[in-house]
């Protein structure tokens, strides 16, 4: 769930141009706030994304509900796309070992002969998997899964699932067709470019006039949610501010305090044109971990 607010943050200064000009001539205090930062945790797996944004007093948060209206169609619907890429990329990496785990596809030799089709074949697929692993004394899996079209509009599913089944078992439980599988790291960033991959997927099934959501992935009823904890006083103003005027320089320093065996990997600090106060998103990962569950 994204902070209500986090749509008029939208302002990235660069050094150079007139705004951040604007803002570094004016007191800290004016663009960062003095108002106290609220901070929200997530975990999964080695990956923990920490959100920092501005506890709002009455008229500013009256201030910012009313700016929030004039927030146009396009900047939400981008906007949502970008959460709703973050909060799978968190499922996966709460419930899938990156390096024991991995992406698959399957492909037909004789194509369903419809979407109702498909989904059976998956389910049964799936549930073939089970069967297997509970046989062979293996651990239950988990797995997510999208439908997708070649070029030639041909369906097909790419997913993630439990590593563990070797090649030729996987080609016996479909039994449709192809089974390609590599391990979940080799996809660019890992979640983040499988998700990514997923979510085109979805942008051409809509450019393609098929309806919303066709591509959308669905997954296994185990699959654990990250975990969320939320606090008004983990980071301090104090805190935001020296992070907020030289983030490259000094927010690795101040999160590896505030989250102890975390290392930075990435982040940005955002403004707003129309409230004071900063957001300020970061992804830290668990130093000397491998990745999963």
């Amino acid at each position: 769930m994204a902070w209500e607010y986090e749509g008029l943050f939208d302002a990235i200064p660069k050094d150079g141009d007139l705004l951040s000009e604007f803002w570094k001539s004016q007191a800290t205090m004016t663009r960062i706030g003095s108002m106290g930062y609220r901070t929200r945790t997530t975990k999964a797996g080695t990956r923990l994304e920490a959100e920092i944004y501005p506890i709002f007093g009455r008229l500013t948060e009256q201030k910012a509900r009313a700016a929030k209206k004039n927030i146009t169609p396009d900047k939400m619907k981008a906007l949502n796309m970008r959460n709703a890429k973050r909060q799978l990329v968190l499922l996966m990496e709460e419930n899938f070992d990156t390096f024991k785990d991995d992406t698959f596809s399957l492909t037909y030799e004789v194509e369903p002969e419809n979407l109702d089709r498909l989904k059976k074949d998956v389910r049964n697929f799936f549930l073939r998997v089970k069967r297997f692993r509970e046989k062979n004394g293996m651990p239950e899996g988990k797995y997510l899964y999208a439908i997708g079209h070649d070029k030639n509009q041909r369906m097909h599913i790419h997913g993630i699932m439990t590593g563990g089944i070797g090649e030729k078992d996987r080609i016996k439980l479909w039994g449709k067709g192809i089974v390609n599988a590599s391990p979940l790291q080799t996809w660019g960033k890992g979640p983040q470019g499988f998700a990514n991959y997923l979510f085109k997927q979805n942008e051409l099934a809509k450019a393609r006039g098929e309806r919303d959501g066709f591509h959308m992935w669905s997954g296994s009823r185990n699959l654990k949610k990250p975990k969320v904890h939320t606090s008004d006083t983990k980071v301090s103003n104090r805190k935001v501010k020296i992070m907020a005027m030289d983030f490259q320089a000094m927010a690795a320093e101040v999160l590896k305090k505030v989250y102890p065996g975390y290392q930075l990997e990435d982040g940005r600090v955002h403004f707003s044109d129309v409230v004071d106060g900063v957001y300020i998103r970061c992804v830290l990962r668990q130093t000397g971990g491998g990745g999963g569950t």
